[in-house]
């Protein structure tokens, strides 16, 4: 599905984005470079931390140019006062107010996203759809949302009239959900044990600090445990599997590219793995053509987390590391944990975007 063919020819639809750190900006890039009728019309900055607007702009226009992961932006980005110019178009950044402060009507937003990682930011977001918005979309799991959309799985029951807060969930439910459902289709899934490992995030410091979870506080330069989401966010898009899930995650000090290796007791176990491939293979000619795939390696020899840089699937099945001994399974799921997932959060975007009138 691409932007061109999502959208009636000729429509525009704003989006109004909240925050523009590695989601945000991965977003803008992916929307850019698609080139359909979804545009950012403009963006809220909710944390300032005090900057001069100016100098603000002036670095996020620096941010989005220059990537330490995807390279140069394809396009010519500039900076005018409050305003960032990308080849030639301005761009509205606004800088401390809260969501429900904007104009975003005003400023041709129909859609809002809510990039930001704040709790408070989303919840204040979500009250805004049907009035400031005609929607809003969620770039984290939010309990509060009428949908929670992840392609592959159920994107197709996007219901407009009764769906104006949207969830994308998060990365890793993107990663694992659609493949688990498709195992558990064909094989039954008694329960699972699920390790990520995980790059570094903003909350990761590079020296030891005090902090409010004590771990937190410690290096990103080494490996920290951590509590991982990816069981409760899989359990909120597969509700039979509520309590058959237990998960872990390990940050290590990487830019990015998240693996995620899970081991699974089935209930109809089959009797070996060229069953578990062809159950694959066949969702991922169909249903989750685009959203997963299986990876064999390169002339019979495994590949490692930097070749999946820039993989738009949500989920590469490493075939190399699939295993099956009596009932149980192991996979290992390389996933680019934030451009896979900007590109399903455009998914969303131009699902919403073809039933607005």
């Amino acid at each position: 599905m691409t932007g061109a063919r999502a959208v009636a020819a000729g429509k525009r639809i704003g989006i109004g984005l909240i925050g523009f750190g590695r989601v945000g900006r991965g977003l803008f890039r992916e929307l850019w470079q698609r080139g359909g009728a979804l545009q950012v019309a403009c963006v809220c900055e909710i944390n300032p931390r005090g900057r001069q607007a100016a100098d603000l702009t002036a670095d996020l226009a620096y941010l989005l140019a220059h990537d330490p992961a995807y390279g140069r932006f394809p396009g010519r980005v500039e900076a005018r006062g409050s305003e960032l110019i990308v080849e030639g178009r301005p761009l509205p950044v606004l800088y401390g107010g809260r969501p429900g402060l904007v104009d975003w009507r005003g400023l041709g937003a129909r859609v809002l996203v809510e990039a930001s990682g704040d709790a408070a930011a989303a919840s204040e977001a979500a009250g805004l759809a049907g009035a400031a918005v005609d929607k809003v979309v969620i770039t984290r799991s939010a309990a509060g949302a009428d949908a929670t959309l992840v392609r592959g799985l159920n994107l197709g029951s996007y219901e407009p009239a009764r769906h104006h807060v949207v969830s994308c969930s998060t990365c890793t439910a993107n990663a694992l959900a659609p493949v688990l459902s498709v195992l558990d289709q064909a094989f039954g899934v008694l329960s699972a044990g699920i390790a990520t490992i995980h790059p570094a995030l903003s909350g990761d410091t590079l020296l030891d600090a005090p902090a409010l979870e004590a771990s937190a506080g410690r290096s990103g330069l080494g490996v920290r445990p951590v509590n991982s989401e990816v069981a409760r966010t899989t359990a909120q898009l597969l509700p039979h599997l509520e309590g058959r899930l237990m998960a872990m995650s390990f940050r290590v000090p990487t830019l990015l590219v998240n693996a995620l290796l899970a081991d699974l007791v089935l209930e109809r176990p089959p009797a070996g793995r060229q069953a578990v491939v062809r159950a694959l293979a066949a969702a991922m000619d169909g249903p989750l053509k685009g959203v997963a795939a299986l990876d064999e390696g390169f002339l019979g020899r495994p590949r490692v987390a930097a070749d999946f840089l820039g993989d738009p699937h949500s989920a590469r099945v490493d075939l190399n590391w699939l295993s099956l001994g009596g009932p149980l399974l192991r996979l290992l799921i390389w996933h680019d944990n934030e451009y896979a997932y900007c590109c399903r959060v455009a998914d969303t975007l131009e699902e919403i975007a073809r039933h607005l009138a």
